[in-house]
């Protein structure tokens, strides 16, 4: 069977291409067992005619959207435009798994994927081929002529991940994906977060499929995908992008040992600040961890603990960075400004921590209410967004739907604007005029022109 893909990244900051790791594995899967896919990535501006013209030259058997909250107006749009299809549709990722209701509301849309999706759809693809039945198959809700919706059971967490083949990173074209991104390599080791803030979607998610959420896959299994990928692409450095890399402690020290003795790439994880002391980052730094990303959020302990889910105290937060540091590991924060119930004063006490610790580099981001969160569910209980379908709820990562009296939302821009300039005004002046730029709204525009200078630039300003 031929399966293409259609993965709309429309409107995004930064001008290069991302690598989806779900498409990846779903593709491993369907390959392995004999069908064939097609990536049509959907970049830049909207534009359905290149789809059309994909379409009528592939013929594919079924069409698989993937698409993140944010971009799924992108997918209605594009049913509007090119509808009917000539092959049986189906949408997944988060979004479906979290606000099913879309499979209603988007015309045309056969059938979309709850949960994690490679055997689901490996089913799906065999049942189409075969003309079998594609209302029993578990984790698919399947639109129906005499039934209506059919709404299948999920099935338990898939629990062995080696099983899984190695995510297929050549229907990326993944060479310039890897150049763009200071020549780094990505890799994903691990499935859920041990952690539950309102915010992120991972404790929605747990709830959508019984069995063990948080999985990690062997450290033979780790080290032989990356064997397999500095093999065959031109890498510079390696990024594990798990949400948390550290949170077990037994993988970390396993894996560290082991990789010293094959690789001597360098690598940068993510990491949460309670699962990092001095022993654990010497660990990391001796195998070659050049940066650890930990997420802040807010810098107010209550607002933190009480609306968040968050419970760290600035102190342990600051320690972390300083254990990186006594290490000798770069660091990069994640922040967020407009969190329902922030307020300016809240959102001041995020600068005052980032400049108390100086994280080598930040990360500022507006909060998005992603269906099915706790915090989304706040924001329709206050009236701080419409109650309508979840993908009217995001204008893109440099602005905010939501209305809240007391931080409205020309102040919220203006925080995230200035954010990192006040974090290093007084101590960095170089790095806060470069951050004054790029979060400017000419900065876009910037970032495109200097794209090819990026990697020169990044070692002047912020010595990574």
């Amino acid at each position: 069977m031929k399966v293409l893909f259609v993965y709309p990244d429309i409107g995004v900051r930064g001008g290069a291409r991302s690598y989806q790791f779900g498409i990846g594995m779903l593709s491993a899967v369907l390959k392995a067992h004999g069908h064939e896919t097609r990536l049509h990535y959907m970049f830049g501006a909207y534009d359905p005619a290149p789809l059309k013209r994909t379409l009528a030259e592939y013929r594919p058997d079924l069409i698989a959207f993937s698409a993140v909250s944010p971009q799924v107006r992108f997918v209605k749009r594009i049913f509007n435009d090119l509808h009917p299809f000539p092959a049986f549709t189906i949408l997944g990722g988060h979004h479906a798994t979290l606000a099913p209701e879309c499979l209603e509301s988007i015309e045309g849309l056969d059938a979309i994927c709850i949960g994690e999706g490679e055997y689901p759809l490996l089913e799906l693809v065999e049942a189409l081929k075969q003309g079998g039945d594609l209302r029993a198959i578990r984790n698919v809700w399947v639109k129906t002529g005499d039934q209506g919706i059919v709404k299948n059971p999920t099935r338990p967490f898939m629990e062995d991940l080696d099983s899984l083949p190695f995510p297929d990173r050549e229907l990326f074209d993944y060479q310039p994906i890897v150049d763009s991104d200071f020549h780094t390599a990505l890799f994903m080791f691990s499935r859920g977060c041990p952690y539950d803030c309102t915010f992120c979607s991972n404790h929605a998610l747990r709830a959508r499929q019984t069995g063990k959420y948080v999985r990690f896959r062997s450290v033979a299994g780790c080290l032989e995908e990356i064997r397999e990928v500095t093999g065959r692409y031109a890498v510079r450095a390696l990024y594990f992008n798990d949400d948390c890399f550290t949170a077990r402690r037994d993988f970390v020290d396993e894996f560290c040992a082991r990789y010293r003795q094959e690789c001597a790439l360098p690598f940068a994880v993510n990491a949460r600040p309670e699962t990092l002391n001095d022993d654990v980052c010497r660990v990391l730094k001796a195998a070659g961890c050049h940066r650890i990303s930990i997420g802040i959020e807010s810098g107010s302990e209550s607002f933190r603990r009480e609306v968040l889910g968050r419970r760290q105290s600035n102190d342990r937060i600051a320690e972390a960075f300083a254990a990186c540091r006594r290490a000798g590991i770069k660091t990069k924060s994640f922040n967020i400004v407009g969190f329902p119930r922030e307020t300016p004063a809240i959102f001041q006490e995020t600068v005052d921590l980032n400049a108390r610790i100086q994280p080598d580099s930040v990360i500022i981001g507006i909060f998005e209410p992603y269906p099915g969160t706790k915090l989304a569910e706040v924001c329709l209980q206050e009236g701080f967004i419409p109650k309508d379908q979840p993908d009217t709820w995001f204008m893109g990562r440099m602005d905010t739907i939501l209305t809240m009296p007391n931080f409205p939302r020309r102040e919220i821009l203006r925080c995230f604007r200035n954010f990192a300039y006040n974090v290093y005004k007084r101590r960095a002046p170089l790095k806060a005029l470069f951050y004054k730029i790029y979060y400017s709204p000419a900065g876009e525009r910037l970032i495109r022109a200097l794209a090819p200078a990026k990697d020169v630039l990044r070692r002047l300003v912020m010595g990574v």
